[in-house]
């Protein structure tokens, strides 16, 4: 498996079978919109065009904007909504190649309850918003990733060039892990990669 950033909280999947891009972002953004093929398009609030911004995107995918359980191309995706102050925003848990994934989009609070989160599983990959302001802050963001206990946390929906909107950079959330992390291109992982104690900060750097 293979997971690339574009920014705020879109990234690219690519599985054995299927390659899966979340929350396409629109150009009001003042980053240019995510392009290119694929089998899944997950997104985490349909109604918000700055997230939906789907027409880059080619290859006919199958389209998953609602909670529930969907099985495409040998990838599991779980969409569970959360209360956000006035509307509902869900995040989805994505399982390929016996690793599971939570992605937390771009929630300003997780109200997951503990017996919810137990039902969840075991979380290898958890992708959260870190940036503040919109989305959770890098103080609750770092609570979150102790209460899910990952094998790796990978931050997203933080401050990036040209990014008109208003949001901390990474590194606060960094400061809040303790300061260590691995920067790359693209996180290239296998489930066998996954064996480690305790939780790793990869920052990926958005594709351009």
């Amino acid at each position: 498996m293979q997971i690339q950033y574009f920014g705020l909280s879109s990234f690219k999947i690519t599985t054995k079978e299927a390659v899966v891009i979340t929350d396409p972002f629109h150009k009001d953004s003042g980053l240019t919109p995510p392009r290119g093929a694929a089998d899944i398009v997950i997104l985490s609030q349909k109604n918000k065009t700055l997230y939906s911004a789907t027409s880059g995107i080619s290859g006919g995918p199958f389209l998953i904007s609602d909670p529930g359980e969907y099985d495409v191309k040998g990838v599991t995706v779980t969409g569970i909504p959360l209360k956000q102050e006035d509307k509902y925003v869900s995040i989805f848990l994505i399982e390929s190649e016996d690793i599971r994934i939570l992605n937390l989009s771009h929630i300003k609070e997780f109200s997951l309850k503990e017996d919810e989160l137990e039902e969840l599983g075991d979380i290898d990959i958890l992708i959260l918003p870190v940036g503040g302001n919109s989305v959770l802050s890098a103080s609750a963001a770092s609570k979150v990733v102790n209460q899910v206990e990952p094998k790796v946390v990978i931050p997203s929906h933080f401050k990036m060039k040209d990014l008109i909107l208003d949001l901390d950079s990474a590194d606060k959330f960094i400061k809040e892990m303790g300061g260590k992390k691995e920067e790359m291109d693209k996180l290239s992982i296998k489930k066998k990669d996954l064996q480690q104690e305790g939780t790793k900060v990869i920052v990926l750097e958005p594709l351009r």
